[in-house]
């Protein structure tokens, strides 16, 4: 218990830094993506380097592949617009290189955080079948979505995207929710760290002019000289942290922490 808070006190302590920096520096997206992100992932992947082949194929699943589908409709519809210093191209036109990075970076910090805090019930960092098929769906999700870009791009077009969005992601967790209580119950602890984490991170990258938000929206959240939509809010510094970990716990783990 003692090491669990000291680890908490340094990643912490990295956060606090990474805001420091940002700000003094006037950092791009992507050097900001690594100081939040990035170097708080080194961190648990050096006090979890047992899992990393588990936890880095549902990164690869879930941050790029299923991260991609995401991002790209959310693109399409004006839900948010990446704007400070990127620095490489953009995929099909529509979702920058260095978006994938932050999404992946964005994934595997949640499951690194989940394995060493949270789960105590651990599968052995080996490859089952259940991930294997998991991991091809996610590749089948990028397929199809670049089939209906091609063939029919209307439908990938509806307005209050981000709202939409978040609701289809958020349905099959709600029901997860009434099956598995203890579950869920047991992961919320998790939203304190992050919400301070995506909390800085959002108003640091608003100020740096780093990403807006150009779409429609429910309403609109306004703290420390900065405005972001109700569903940032509550969908990605709020439950986005609790509803990764429990995918990731039900397709890559033993359904059990």
């Amino acid at each position: 218990m003692k090491s669990k808070t000291q680890d908490i006190l340094i990643l912490l302590c990295i956060n606090i830094f990474a805001t420091v920096v940002s700000f003094a520096f006037h950092t791009n997206f992507l050097t900001s993506t690594i100081l939040f992100l990035g170097f708080p992932s080194l961190y648990l992947l050096y006090r979890e380097k047992r899992y990393f082949k588990k936890i880095f194929l549902a990164s690869v699943s879930f941050g790029v592949f299923f991260g991609f589908v995401f991002d790209f409709i959310a693109e399409l519809n004006k839900a948010w617009d990446w704007n400070g210093g990127l620095l490489f191209g953009k995929i099909l036109g529509v979702v920058q290189i260095d978006v994938m990075v932050w999404f992946f970076l964005w994934i595997f910090h949640i499951f690194l955080f989940y394995e060493h805090f949270i789960d105590r019930k651990k599968l052995r960092s080996k490859v089952s079948l259940r991930q294997i098929e998991v991991f091809v769906v996610s590749i089948l999700s990028v397929v199809l979505l670049i089939g209906v870009y091609k063939f029919f791009p209307s439908v990938l077009y509806f307005g209050k995207a981000y709202l939409t969005l978040c609701l289809i992601v958020t349905i099959p967790f709600l029901i997860i929710l009434l099956k598995k209580p203890r579950l869920v119950w047991h992961t919320v602890p998790m939203i304190i760290y992050f919400s301070f984490v995506y909390l800085a991170h959002e108003i640091s990258a608003l100020h740096l002019d780093q990403w807006r938000f150009p779409g429609d929206y429910i309403g609109w959240v306004n703290m420390f000289g900065v405005s972001f939509p109700i569903e940032e809010f509550v969908f990605w510094i709020i439950l986005s942290s609790l509803i990764g970990s429990i995918y990731y716990e039900l397709s890559f783990d033993n359904q059990k922490n």
